[in-house]
């Protein structure tokens, strides 16, 4: 199934078409067109939307009808946000574009567009206490979550195209005398650490396209060496330092920026103002950079519910029970967690190295067949993972890629070194030599018993399954790349039970 949604917001217009899988309401981005239709230009100062925003957006929206017409897609999700809702001539604009597109839209309210917002980022990320934040083209969402219980919900009128168009001059540049107004403005406005009553243990999560433009920004300037936003994480230092750099250049000096570009280069500077008075104000010392949110958030949400009980408005609660979709551990499968559960619980695999398996064995399960290596590396690392940091995605990347070349997975380790750690090289190991054998026991059907399992010895038995032929040579291969990643001798035996042993019991170098 194919589903569309159009997020008219106050500054651009954007259409992303979904291939949803009916099976499990899953779903992935397979096209997205969007256009700078600034739909809000001067709204603060009449009240109104304008006559030529609304004329570019028409424009705008007949090409999303004919590409949605054009792929034959069924379901359409039609938003919009702050400068609709905020508009007097709402009505007749939204009569105009129903005349002129076909497309009905749903005028989302403040409070909407946070929970949509903090559902997206929620299922990508699953950072149960949180701050979420949505920095639109004209308004700031927060949602603070504890143990994923939304605490706080609020919308403010502080968008990055609302605060430029209120305090830029003339030539788009920021004055020193106009950012410390704008500056002060959001002090006031913003809610402080107390107001929210936040936790310590709280994760600032950011969403909206002022911020990937300022994560790529960064990651050009750090030369990082991995393409991938979702989950990046900005300092508040570095925050601080792009604005400073961009506070000094023109709208049009910023366009040049690849990591920018046009679209985002009158609005950045107020941008990255923002989220840097909201760090400083509620004393963060980083951002989690969520590459999905309001769009995802709207679809999960219908893709949750029947099409004829879809709501036209959405409560807490509502978000609330879909909570429990969110964010659910992977499981090793049965024959697997017998084999790898003792070695987490002597401390001979630690907790993250555990649950990178537990990843890395659903990831396997769903690979094309492919040898490739390099593609499947890339194939792999351009999931977003809402689980795994940056270094535990290339963790488990390449532990896969070990499963099948060591030589080749080395050379990606030195490949992302700034990004690994030395002793991410032993996860690599221990996480590849796991996944061989995982392979082979789910395979022939195979439960496996430790006799003993410490710091010092391994002792186990492989518990042979009737009829099904046993990969002796096969096992043995597979065992002494265990030997080597855990470092500590391993001796094994087979048996039909836990009794009757079939193979004399050796240690794996025999």
């Amino acid at each position: 199934m194919k589903v569309s949604i159009i997020d008219l917001g106050f500054n651009s217009a954007k259409l992303v078409n979904y291939y949803v899988n009916s099976n499990n309401n899953s779903f992935k981005a397979y096209e997205q067109k969007g256009a700078k239709v600034r739909l809000g230009q001067g709204l603060h100062h009449s009240g109104i939307l304008g006559r030529e925003p609304i004329q570019r957006t028409i424009h705008t929206l007949k090409l999303f009808r004919d590409i949605i017409n054009f792929q034959c897609i069924k379901s359409v999700l039609s938003i919009a946000t702050s400068a609709v809702r905020e508009a007097n001539n709402k009505n007749d604009f939204l009569h105009e574009v129903l005349q002129s597109t076909g497309f009905r839209f749903r005028v989302l309210s403040g409070k909407e567009e946070a929970l949509y917002s903090y559902l997206g980022a929620l299922q990508s990320t699953c950072i149960p206490t949180a701050l979420f934040f949505d920095l639109g083209g004209g308004s700031l969402e927060l949602v603070y979550t504890e143990n994923f219980k939304i605490k706080k919900l609020i919308s403010l009128p502080l968008g990055a195209l609302r605060m430029s168009q209120i305090y830029n001059d003339v030539g788009g540049r920021l004055s020193k005398k106009n950012y410390s107004r704008m500056e002060e403005h959001i002090i006031n406005a913003l809610p402080d650490r107390k107001g929210l009553d936040i936790s310590p243990d709280t994760t600032l999560v950011g969403v909206g396209g002022t911020l990937r433009a300022m994560a790529r920004y960064d990651q050009q300037t750090k030369t990082y060496p991995l393409d991938k936003i979702h989950n990046y994480r900005i300092d508040f230092d570095h925050i601080r330092s792009i604005n400073s750099t961009f506070r000094k250049m023109t709208s049009y000096e910023i366009a040049k920026i690849d990591a920018v570009g046009s679209n985002r280069a009158e609005t950045i500077t107020a941008g990255s103002g923002i989220m840097k008075v909201l760090m400083q104000k509620l004393e963060f010392e980083y951002i989690l950079v969520s590459a999905q949110g309001l769009r995802e958030g709207v679809l999960s949400a219908f893709l949750q519910c029947s099409k004829g009980n879809y709501s036209q408005y959405i409560n807490q609660n509502q978000i609330q029970s879909h909570v429990k979709h969110c964010c659910k551990p992977e499981k090793i499968p049965e024959y697997t967690y017998a084999l790898v559960k003792p070695l987490y619980s002597s401390g001979l695999m630690k907790e993250r190295e555990y649950e990178i398996l537990a990843h890395a064995i659903k990831q396997v399960s769903g690979m094309p067949p492919t040898t490739n290596l390099h593609n499947l590396f890339y194939m792999i690392i351009d999931e977003d993972n809402p689980h795994l940091s940056h270094r535990e995605q290339l963790i488990l990347a390449i532990s896969i890629i070990r499963t099948k070349k060591a030589k080749t997975a080395n050379w990606l380790f030195a490949r992302y070194s700034s990004i690994m750690q030395p002793q991410n090289r032993r996860s690599i190991e221990k996480i590849a030599a796991c996944l061989s054998l995982s392979e082979i026991v789910e395979r022939i059907k195979s439960k496996v018993r430790f006799v003993k399992c410490n710091q010092k010895e391994i002792v186990l038995t492989f518990i042979r399954a009737k009829n099904n032929a046993f990969p002796l040579t096969l096992i043995e291969s597979a065992l002494k790349n265990f030997k080597e990643a855990f470092d500590i001798p391993v001796t094994y035996s087979v048996s039909h039970t836990p009794s009757r042993v079939l193979a004399k019991q050796q240690d794996v170098d025999e």
